[in-house]
């Protein structure tokens, strides 16, 4: 880590906190989601915490995901990938690996090459406008499987809402399907999200799929102050100078920056280039417990207006309310977390 570097800090005790309160609370296993770095939390930094804590089942978007996890040489996990891969000898290959089925081609494709079932999960889809197998499709899957006498790793389907009553109906339909087809042909069934695992949603499912709350962040509108933060991204001012020495700051010509009540800007070693967006400019970030808004952002730094309270060497931190920020920008924390790139080093703490 370089100079006055940006970093996220992670909080080791936190995620395990988290973990354990979630397995405690549903009384099922867990399937940890790591997809996307870690929802930007890093996925090489996390995946071994969840396994000290007692995961042994992770799942990923991509395969490029799961061959960062197998770097890692952690011994008896599974890793689940839920998009279709390129090559499927991977998984004669690599026997600790499963992919999700999302559709019949896939299916036929799989059984005819003789790929290991218990490497295999069956995606049923309800509306969410993904993959998986449609309400159309189910007699057809029950087909192939019966007379192929099949038993499969998983079924599984994805839930599109954390509204109440449509959680319910796509989890009734899934476990009707289950039961039509003979729930004895799956080890597992899940179909819990983090929203619907804090809600108490999703009955009839073995194992829960959680990925943001592990982590310590919750949907919106969801509340539980039994889920524990994880995640904050902080680094020094390296530089302040006054305005008065100055015609531009970054590319922008003081006169087109709105600097009532300062005469100050510090720097910062934050930018578009490690994925904090332009959308960021007049966001408000923390220095010694004050605001400032950051008012113009490059490639590599930020600049922030500041008072004469602030020093060079001062810690600033950016995104310390979530909520404040989902309003601001105007989306999800878990999806601004995630552009934080790997020019950003994560920091483990207990």
């Amino acid at each position: 880590m370089g100079k006055d570097s940006f970093y996220i800090k992670l909080v080791r005790d936190n995620i395990i906190h988290n973990f354990n309160y979630i397995k405690m609370s549903t009384q099922k296993e867990i399937i940890a989601v790591v997809k996307a770095n870690a929802y930007g939390h890093g996925l090489k930094e996390v995946v071994p915490i969840l396994v000290d804590a007692g995961c042994t089942y992770f799942a990923v978007a991509r395969e490029s995901e799961a061959f960062e996890i197998l770097s890692l040489n952690i011994s008896k996990i599974k890793i689940l990938i839920f998009e279709t891969i390129e090559n499927f000898s991977l998984l004669k290959n690599f026997k600790n690996l499963e992919m999700v089925v999302n559709s019949i081609e896939e299916l036929q494709e799989l059984i005819r090459i003789k790929v290991d079932p218990l490497q295999l999960h069956l995606k049923f889809d309800f509306g969410f406008a993904r993959n998986g197998f449609t309400e159309k499709e189910i007699e057809v899957v029950k087909n192939i499987i019966i007379n192929n006498n099949i038993h499969f790793q998983g079924a599984m389907t994805h839930f599109f809402s954390s509204n109440t009553e449509e959680t319910i109906s796509v989890q009734n339909k899934f476990l009707d399907s289950i039961e039509y087809i003979g729930k004895e042909y799956f080890n597992i069934i899940h179909s819990q999200n983090s929203a619907a695992t804090l809600l108490g949603l999703g009955d009839g499912s073995t194992h829960v799929r959680c990925g943001i709350s592990l982590l310590g962040m919750l949907d919106p509108g969801i509340y539980n102050n039994n889920i524990k933060r994880s995640w904050s991204l902080s680094g020094p001012i390296y530089d302040i100078k006054d305005f008065s020495s100055l015609n531009f700051i970054g590319y922008e010509r003081i006169k087109n920056i709105p600097v009532e009540n300062y005469h100050k800007v510090a720097k910062i070693k934050l930018g578009y280039g490690d994925g904090f967006s332009k959308k960021n400019t007049n966001i408000l970030c923390h220095v010694n417990s004050k605001e400032f808004p950051i008012i113009h952002i490059s490639m590599d730094t930020s600049f922030i207006l500041v008072d004469d309270s602030i020093k060079t060497g001062d810690l600033v931190e950016v995104y310390r309310d979530f909520e404040k920020s989902n309003d601001f920008l105007k989306m999800d924390h878990y999806e601004y977390t995630t552009l934080i790139n790997n020019r950003i080093p994560r920091v483990v703490i207990k």
